[in-house]
């Protein structure tokens, strides 16, 4: 059975990885990146040549609420063509860091209700380990401290369970300390997807 998928967790916890690996070992699996597909509709409506780092950099400067509305629309509509037919894993963090703390854009009730996730995954790694990740490979993200790094973790699996409690989705947090490798195996195996 073909599956919806939403794919959640803290920045540098693996996300992209591990949807890049999941599209190699699965090609026909639909890879729906929120922070890509959010780049190309604030680029087409604003004219910023921004980037990837820039948009994570910029966060709430850019990107406004109706954005994401936007977004979340195309999003249902691609759900609504897939449901059945092919797999699709969506690559969203809806909690981001702010200057003033942090922000939260989560879908609302209605939306999460009509997205309906099969199967929601939520990533973690200690704090130690994501802040050693931003260190090594920022792409445009500041180094928060490790309460930080913390607090944005405990927000995405809030978020993460509200989702689950909504849809009656299966909810797995994956430990995402592991090698990329590893972590793909565990989603393969507790979403049973093929």
């Amino acid at each position: 059975m073909k599956k919806i998928i939403y794919v959640t967790g803290a920045p540098a916890t693996g996300k992209s990885t591990l949807t890049e690996n999941l599209h190699k070992r699965l090609p026909e699996t639909n890879i729906f990146t929120y922070s890509e597909k959010l780049l190309t509709l604030v680029k087409d409506r604003s004219g910023l040549k921004a980037s990837q780092d820039e948009l994570r950099r910029q966060s709430s400067n850019i990107i406004t609420r109706e954005d994401i509305e936007k977004l979340d629309k195309q999003l249902l509509s691609l759900a609504s063509s897939c449901r059945g037919r092919q797999n699709l894993v969506i690559d969203s963090h809806p909690v981001t860091i702010e200057k003033y703390g942090f922000r939260v854009t989560a879908f609302a009730k209605e939306q999460i209700k009509v997205l309906a996730p099969d199967v929601i995954i939520c990533l973690y790694a200690r704090a130690d380990i994501i802040a050693d990740r931003i260190s090594k490979n920022a792409a445009g993200r500041p180094l928060p401290t490790l309460s930080e790094i913390d607090m944005h973790t405990q927000l995405q699996c809030q978020v993460a369970s509200i989702y689950a409690i909504e849809t009656s989705a299966s909810l797995h947090f994956l430990d995402a300390d592991y090698s990329p490798e590893v972590l793909l195996d565990n989603f393969m195996h507790v979403t049973k997807i093929d």
